[in-house]
């Protein structure tokens, strides 16, 4: 079946080259309170704009922002960027992990009340948008906390009935079979969950063992503080060799622009740019740096185009579509 994406469904088919994690905007609870405001929304657009004009340039034709819903999602914003760059995309329904979401209203719910939100926003859209999420976000921080185990299990009975998938942020790479674990009690298909953010293992096996479940995410290329782009090369050659390359998907976290006036984590004084925009373009790594840097260091360890193909136009449309 097709993915909704913000513009409607798309075939797996047309999806093409597809990067599963990254994020137009992202934003904290609170922002709409500072006394300084909000990023101008024309700017935002328009350097978002500008950077999925650029990927698709490089080929890539889809991109999934799994943001989630108390983290500046703006699926209105998402369809004018879509529209005017001509790059689909599919935003989540779902929370983020405790530390930094989940709002108290929510953890007050149980998962089956969680589950029917999700579920009312991927059939009847968000809000009064009518703009349908095309797959669900969950997350775990580095504990699994009781409020974050309810929202992934709300996240595996709404995708039971929903039929979509389910795309997780791991906090430095852990709990990812405790993931599936939630996810397979509440009858979600492991086959249709991208467990994310396994950038940070060292070596390649607790990567396997989740990919013989799931499909695995290396997706924060070029985030150097995190891990080297040697290591994720190494480690996404060596899950291929495995032959478990129908399982990797690629990305890279990349943020384009931010909701707010200031950063969304603190700054020194001395660091706090007049322009948080214009500062942040000049120090993050461009959406195409997958494309241009990271796949000569995947065929310099022996992928070949064939199966670099698979793991960015086949998986990615597998896990959004279901697609065999």
């Amino acid at each position: 079946m097709p993915v909704m994406s913000v513009n409607g469904p798309v075939a797996g088919a047309d999806l093409g080259r597809t990067l599963v994690h990254e994020h137009i905007i992202i934003g904290l609870p609170g922002q709409e309170l500072d006394p300084r405001g909000l990023a101008d929304r024309r700017e935002i657009v328009a350097i978002a704009v500008d950077e999925l004009q650029r990927l698709k340039a490089h080929g890539v034709d889809s991109l999934v922002d799994p943001c989630p819903i108390e983290l500046g999602r703006d699926p209105e914003l998402y369809a004018e960027v879509s529209q005017r760059s001509g790059v689909n995309i599919i935003f989540a329904t779902g929370f983020y992990m405790e530390d930094l979401g989940i709002p108290m209203y929510w953890r007050s719910r149980d998962a089956d009340e969680i589950a029917d939100f999700y579920l009312k926003e991927l059939t009847d859209g968000v809000g009064s948008t009518g703009l349908r999420p095309g797959v669900i976000k969950a997350a775990t921080g580095m504990d699994v906390t009781s409020n974050e185990e309810k929202c992934l299990t709300g996240a595996g009975m709404a995708q039971r009935q929903a039929d979509c998938a389910i795309i997780t942020h791991t906090q430095r790479s852990r709990h990812g079979a405790r993931q599936q674990e939630i996810f397979a009690d509440a009858g979600a298909d492991l086959s249709r969950v991208l467990i994310g953010h396994q950038d940070e293992q060292p070596t390649p096996e607790p990567i396997i063992a989740l990919a013989e479940r799931s499909f695995v995410g290396i997706d924060r290329v070029g985030l150097d503080s995190l891990a080297s782009d040697d290591t994720r090369a190494d480690n996404v050659a060596a899950l291929v060799k495995a032959g478990f390359g129908g399982r990797v998907c690629l990305s890279h976290d990349c943020v384009c622009t931010m909701a707010s006036a200031r950063f969304p984590f603190p700054m020194p004084r001395e660091r706090r740019p007049a322009n948080v925009l214009q500062d942040w373009q000049k120090t993050r790594k461009p959406l195409s740096f997958l494309v241009t840097d990271f796949l000569p260091r995947l065929k310099a360890r022996g992928v070949d185009d064939a199966q670099i193909d698979t793991i960015l136009r086949d998986n990615p449309s597998r896990l959004l579509t279901g697609a065999s």
